[in-house]
């Protein structure tokens, strides 16, 4: 949202200089699909999250699209249901949905493809990591938790389509999962839960055992890693071995 606010901003600077100094006025439709246009290069600019991009830029002309047309009330609660069942942690857990590229994901392999007997994705959103690693080591037992309805359905659907028997998609609180069985734990959140977590991975996981979060350091708990890896992002992975 800030940055439709700073793009908002600066298309309302634009329009003083253009209504000031010329005789051009600039219809509304242009004037939104600006902001929007604005909004997206911003949220590229500080490396949001790829899906920000198009909410960034359709947000303002949907928003000029219901001024001209009556949208029935129905539209809106259904837009809003929809954007529930997909963020449902963003609310509780102030946890977005945050999707890990496959260089990402190239990595993690590298660090714990020949150690890891056992893996899990806290929060595995749409199941694109599992299934990379599911398909570079048949022989590994990969666990994804994912709370939100709609991306644990379609990270179900994705390992029933490719019949990778050795990814498990299960739907719940990765809260009150038992991660001792686990030889390699990944989280990919937001810095809100980051100290909880640690507790639980330190207290459950076993010597031996590694825990990798994308990007969210641990207050007063340094890495004994940290691997930098070579995408648009700049993404770090932070590793703590037990």
């Amino acid at each position: 949202m800030f940055s439709l606010f700073v793009a908002g901003l600066i298309w309302m600077a634009l329009l003083a200089v253009v209504t000031q100094f010329s005789d051009i006025r600039l219809s509304l439709p242009f004037v939104l699909g600006g902001v929007g246009i604005v909004a997206s290069l911003i949220g590229i600019r500080f490396k949001l999250a790829k899906w920000w991009g198009p909410i960034l830029l359709l947000l303002p002309i949907a928003l000029g699209t219901s001024l001209y047309f009556p949208v029935p009330p129905w539209v809106y609660l259904a837009c809003f249901a929809v954007l529930v069942i997909i963020y449902w942690n963003a609310a509780g857990e102030r946890v977005p949905l945050y999707l890990t590229n496959t260089r990402t994901w190239a990595t993690i392999e590298t660090l714990v493809g020949q150690d890891a007997k056992k893996f899990a994705d806290l929060g595995c959103g749409v199941g694109g990591g599992l299934l990379y690693l599911g398909r570079q080591h048949p022989d590994m037992i990969i666990t994804g938790i994912e709370s939100a309805p709609v991306p644990y359905v379609i990270s179900k659907l994705r390992v029933r389509l490719l019949g990778l028997e050795n990814i498990h998609i299960r739907f719940g609180d990765m809260w009150t999962e038992d991660l001792a069985d686990y030889d390699a734990v990944y989280a990919f959140l937001s810095p809100e839960p980051m100290s909880r977590l640690y507790q639980k991975v330190k207290s459950e996981m076993r010597t031996g055992t590694t825990f990798i979060s994308n990007s969210f350091a641990v207050e007063g708990h340094e890495p004994d890693d940290i691997v930098h890896v070579d995408d648009s992002r700049k993404t770090k992975l932070l590793i703590w071995k037990f």
